[in-house]
C-alpha cells in the first residue's frame, strides 16, 4: 500500500466509523503536515502507543511499525488497518527470512526514522548503518545480508556496499530502494542540467523530501525546501526557469499550488 493508498485507507474508515468511535493513526501516517492537518479535519487522531487506546480503528503508518506493537493493540480491542507500504513489507519479510537463518543484517538508513526501527524489529543481529564513513567502522561477518531504507539514495547505498564489499566481497545486497525513490532522484539530477533554480515541496521531516533537497543543493544550483506555496521565497521571481520536485508524500494539491504561484511570480 503506497502512501496515497494508505490516504485513502484512513478516509474510507473515518467515513465508515460510527458516531464517537476512535479512528487514528499509529504515529503520523505519512511525513507532511498538510495532509495530516486534513486528516485532523476529518475527526482522525493519532496515537504513538498502544497503551493510548481502548478499541476503536487503527491504521498503520506507511513505515510501519515494529512487529510487537500488532500483538499490542490486538490486546487493546483494536481493529488495524495496515498502511504499511508493500516494500517496506517486503523489507520485514526478507530481514526476518535471514535472520531466522542466523544471518547477520545490516541496515543502511536512518536509525531515527519509523522504517528502520519496524525493519529493525525483525533481526536480533542488526547494525544500522547510516553512511559508508559509519560503514568504515563496523564489522561485516561472513554471513551478512544488506538491506537499505527504501528512501536511501542510491549513489548513498552504493557507496556503503562498496565500503563492506571491501571488507567481506560475499556480502549479500538487497536492492530494497523504491523504484519511485530512484526516480525523482534520476529525474532530479537531469532536471537540475536545465533550470537555474529548484524547488523542493515535501514534509521538513519526509526523509525522502531531505534527500532531493540535498541533491538539489548539491547540484550547485540555488535550492529551497519548502512545504507549501507560502514558503515560496520573493527572490524566485528573479529566475527565468525554476524546476519543480517533491517529495513521495507530498499531496498533489499542494504541487499545483505551489506551480501555481511559480508561474505567477
Amino acid at each position: 500500500m503506497g502512501v496515497r493508498a494508505a490516504m485513502t485507507k484512513v478516509e474510507q474508515a473515518a467515513d465508515n466509523a460510527e458516531e464517537k468511535e476512535l479512528v487514528a493513526t499509529y504515529g503520523p501516517l505519512i511525513h507532511n503536515r498538510q495532509a495530516i492537518d486534513k486528516l485532523a479535519e476529518r475527526g482522525v487522531g493519532q496515537i504513538n502507543s498502544p497503551e493510548e487506546t481502548e478499541g476503536g480503528t487503527i491504521v498503520i503508518r506507511a513505515h510501519g511499525v515494529p512487529k510487537d506493537i500488532y500483538a499490542r493493540l490486538e490486546v487493546r480491542g483494536v481493529s488495524i488497518i495496515d498502511g504499511t507500504c508493500p516494500r517496506v513489507l517486503r523489507s520485514m519479510r526478507v530481514v526476518d527470512e535471514y535472520s531466522c537463518k542466523g544471518t547477520h543484517i545490516i541496515l543502511v538508513g536512518d536509525p531515527e526514522h519509523g522504517e528502520v526501527a519496524a525493519i529493525a524489529s525483525h533481526s536480533n543481529d542488526i547494525t544500522i548503518v547510516e553512511n559508508s564513513e559509519k560503514a568504515s567502522e563496523v564489522e561485516v561477518p561472513e554471513d551478512t545480508l544488506v538491506i537499505a531504507q527504501t528512501t536511501v539514495s542510491q549513489q548513498e547505498y552504493d557507496a556503503v556496499c562498496e565500503v563492506l564489499l571491501q571488507k567481506n566481497p560475499k556480502i549479500t545486497i538487497v536492492q530494497s530502494i523504491c523504484p519511485a525513490t530512484r526516480e525523482r532522484q534520476n529525474a532530479l539530477e537531469k532536471l537540475a542540467k536545465e533550470v537555474e533554480a529548484i524547488v523542493v515541496i515535501g514534509g521538513k521531516n519526509s526523509s525522502n523530501t531531505k534527500r532531493l533537497y540535498s541533491l538539489a543543493r548539491g547540484s550547485g544550483k540555488p535550492a529551497w525546501h519548502i512545504e507549501n506555496s507560502q514558503e515560496l521565497p520573493e527572490e524566485i521571481a528573479s529566475f527565468h526557469s525554476v524546476g519543480i520536485t517533491a517529495g513521495a508524500s507530498t499531496p498533489d494539491w499542494i504541487i499545483e499550488e505551489v506551480e501555481q504561484k511559480v508561474k505567477n511570480m
